[in-house]
């Protein structure tokens, strides 16, 4: 039997009172004026400006650093394409959006933990080439079917979503799209591209076109947007690149390209949501890194 690693991080509510704010859980408004009070203070180059816990841990691209290093001292202004997920039960929150750094469009990946009104952890992707911001932007809006409101009665627990979208990577790593309940109409977005191609989300996983993405772990929830029933974390696509070629379904080979014939790690920050106890939508960004790349927030063995 397969093992499946899934690594889950939880917070805790926010409760209580945090430097000069009121006190009580931070709901939904609370969490995404976070994100605001963040991205105001990153194009200020002031982190002083938001209210943190001395042992506030920052990263960029899995790297640990300081806040008001990296994008900190780059970031010139905010860009057009924004899309929130809030999970007040854990204390956390997501977001996907367009900036600009020294005047050049780019791609950032947000996630905030906010304890007692203080944030203390911060978690971000930064993507570089202007392509993906640009894709973005020329969408407008974020995709309405990640923005509903869904009926209490219609909701799945968050248990059930974790699990229903943690069956997507069980999925590629198998080359099997029927490992994963893939709706009709599901669809993918990766870097503001849609990559589930004709075939759509199920399908493509059957040509084997992902054989090269050996292993994906680990696999981190952080955000469960319950009230519009969407999933998301990071999760770590290794690359060894030793698998150069693979049969099509009509026996013929085909070879793969050098991006993926090279060891390299992928971190993908991807959502999902999950409609009717199937994935519906996946919206995906993500940055290249070294192969064997470790995560600062996942403890270490």
């Amino acid at each position: 039997m397969r093992k499946i690693f899934l690594v889950v991080f939880v917070a805790g509510v926010a409760l209580g009172q945090g430097r000069g704010g009121p006190q009580g859980p931070c709901d939904r408004a609370c969490l995404e004026g976070f994100v605001n009070q963040y991205l105001e203070a990153l194009v200020a180059h002031d982190p002083t400006r938001l209210q943190m816990t001395p042992d506030v841990r920052f990263t960029e691209d899995d790297i640990l650093l300081k806040p008001g290093e990296a994008l900190w001292k780059t970031a010139s202004g905010l860009g057009t394409y924004k899309l929130y997920f809030a999970d007040p039960q854990a204390g956390q929150v997501g977001f996907f959006g367009t900036i600009r750094e020294n005047g050049r469009p780019a791609s950032l990946v947000l996630r905030l933990k906010v304890e007692n009104r203080r944030i203390s952890e911060i978690e971000t992707l930064v993507l570089r080439g202007a392509g993906s911001a640009i894709n973005m932007e020329k969408a407008g809006t974020p995709d309405p079917v990640l923005m509903e409101t869904i009926p209490v009665a219609e909701r799945l627990p968050r248990a059930k979503l974790i699990a229903t979208a943690n069956l997507y990577f069980e999925a590629i790593e198998q080359g099997n799209g029927g490992v994963a309940p893939f709706h009709r109409e599901c669809n993918r977005f990766e870097n503001g591209t849609l990559t589930s191609g004709p075939q759509g989300c199920s399908a493509q996983l059957d040509t084997h076109i992902f054989d090269y993405i050996q292993k994906i772990y680990p696999r981190r929830f952080v955000v469960v947007d319950e009230e519009r029933q969407l999933a998301f974390g990071f999760f770590m696509f290794n690359h060894p690149g030793d698998i150069t070629w693979i049969k099509n379904a009509d026996g013929t080979r085909r070879e793969m390209g050098p991006a993926a014939t090279r060891p390299f790690a992928v971190d993908v920050a991807e959502l999902f949501r999950i409609k009717d106890g199937q994935i519906r939508k996946v919206e995906a960004l993500m940055v290249s890194l070294p192969y064997g790349q470790k995560n600062p927030f996942v403890p270490q063995q």
